[in-house]
């Protein structure tokens, strides 16, 4: 056995491992449309909903408000086009100390989706759909509520 070709290809492989552990598959991206359909127009009339976005439970603070979610928008008719955001922060202050923790997420991080309805408090909301990773399209579709499936689409014009 030729032990010099064990002693190279070792520390070639843990290289290239360790590389790409350390990338990632995805990156953030601008302009990530979604495609909602508005299932409470079927058979009418339309309810507004109000689309939320749920950064995944790897950045889900535990606070007492419930889970963070992103406004995406306000859907009215059938159908509309809204844009995904591409970062968000939030913030938990501690009150006696003013420590800040910060959770970081980008849409190249899982995150799902939901709907509240005209009345409904964002503290009431929670995700319908199962979490997914935005940046690995241009564009989204789903039928909400109650639509629990996403799929890769073409970008939509918001």
């Amino acid at each position: 056995m030729d032990t010099r070709h064990h002693h190279v290809s070792i520390p070639l492989f843990l290289l290239l491992a360790g590389a790409l552990a350390c990338s990632s598959a995805t990156q953030p991206r601008a302009n990530v449309t979604l495609l909602v359909t508005n299932t409470t127009c079927t058979p009418g009339p339309c309810t507004p909903l109000r689309i939320r976005a749920f950064p995944g439970m790897d950045v889900q603070p535990r606070t007492p408000g419930g889970l963070w979610s992103l406004d995406v928008g306000t859907v009215t008719t059938a159908s509309a086009c809204l844009t995904l955001p591409s970062t968000a922060g939030f913030y938990v202050i501690a009150a006696a100390t003013n420590d800040t923790t910060t959770f970081t997420w980008t849409n190249a991080d899982p995150m799902a989706l939901g709907a509240l309805g005209p009345t409904e408090s964002a503290l009431q909301a929670s995700p319908d759909t199962r979490e997914f990773v935005a940046a690995g399209a241009q564009g989204w579709s789903v039928a909400l509520p109650g639509g629990a499936t996403l799929a890769p689409a073409d970008a939509c014009t918001p």
